[in-house]
Parts: structure tokens; sequence; C-alpha cells
């Protein structure tokens, strides 16, 4: 992230690596999409997806029952899991940024 992007939205936010459901909080600005973790969790890398590398969001039930999981596509084909709150708000400003 820039210090010259604007932020759109964030909240505390949970993505999946493999097994491990780490703990942190995604930003949405009008450039990227990243997720810092907590010190506390076994996998702390940073992430950062450029908006212009999103081809797609989906909604899906995490742990196969609870309704707050965001899927976010990138052009190269990789699929990141988040539990956000509220994910229809992150879809639409997704959306935006995106088309």
């Amino acid at each position: 992230m820039n210090n010259g992007d604007h932020v759109v939205l964030r909240a505390m936010a949970n993505l999946w690596r493999g097994a491990e459901s780490v703990g942190g909080r995604l930003t949405l600005t009008d450039q990227h999409l990243s997720f810092r973790a907590h010190a506390l969790n076994l996998q702390t890398a940073p992430l950062d997806i450029p908006v212009g590398q999103i081809v797609g969001t989906r909604k899906y039930r995490n742990m196969g029952f609870v309704p707050n999981g965001l899927a976010v596509l990138t052009r190269d084909g990789v699929e990141y899991r988040f539990v956000v709150r509220k994910r229809d708000r992150w879809i639409e400003r997704l959306a935006e940024l995106t088309s």
C-alpha cells in the first residue's frame, strides 16, 4: 500500500493461508487490496493485491455454513479467501474499482 492511496474500506478480517485462518486488518484503497496480519499469527507476511489484478469476487460460506466469506480472484488465477463482516459492501466497492 502506498501513502498516496485513498482508503475506501477497512475492517478486521481473517485470511485463509492453508489451514490457518490468519487474523488481521483488511484495507481496500483505490489502488490495492491489502491484508496485514496481527503479530501473534504464525504467518505474518503482508498481502498487497493491485486493484488492476482483481478479476472477480464471490461469496462463500466460511466453515461450510457461516455466510461471511469473500473470495477474491486475480488475473494469475489465484483465489484469496477472506472472512469479513459486511462482505456485500466489500464486493460492491471492489466491483466499482475494477469495472
